[in-house]
């Protein structure tokens, strides 16, 4: 497994655990922040992304990057959402859910691609 990967799943539990620094901590505000807005979303993208289209052209990062934005926040509001209907909504239970969601979908094994399939290919010959 990638660090990519491990640093996703270990990024929740990072935000989780900056939620005993004061509330208002300006360290507390940016973890948090940068959890809620990127990795959810990007641990959600990386096992749909084709391995064949994993470059790192500009455009491709550029695609990946408004996509894990948009899942993360999509995932925020639909966790946070589902604490206000259940009337069990706090702030720490939230960022459990996320940092669950997040870990299982950082660490789940990735289907394998059509690179490592054909790798296979030519060391089996």
């Amino acid at each position: 497994m990638t660090s990519l990967r491990w640093g996703l799943a270990a990024s929740g539990w990072l935000a989780l655990a900056a939620t005993v620094a004061p509330a208002g901590t300006p360290l507390r505000v940016a973890v948090t922040a940068v959890f809620l807005l990127v990795c959810p979303g990007l641990a959600a993208v990386g096992p749909v992304r084709p391995a064949a289209r994993r470059s790192v052209g500009r455009v491709e990062v550029l695609e990946v990057a408004v996509l894990s934005v948009v899942l993360s926040l999509s995932l925020s509001v639909l966790v946070a959402e589902a604490f206000f209907l259940s009337g069990t909504f706090t702030a720490r239970r939230a960022l459990l859910a996320l940092a669950v969601l997040t870990s299982v979908l950082a660490l789940m094994p990735r289907p394998a691609g059509k690179r490592s399939s054909s790798r296979r290919a030519v060391a089996e010959s």
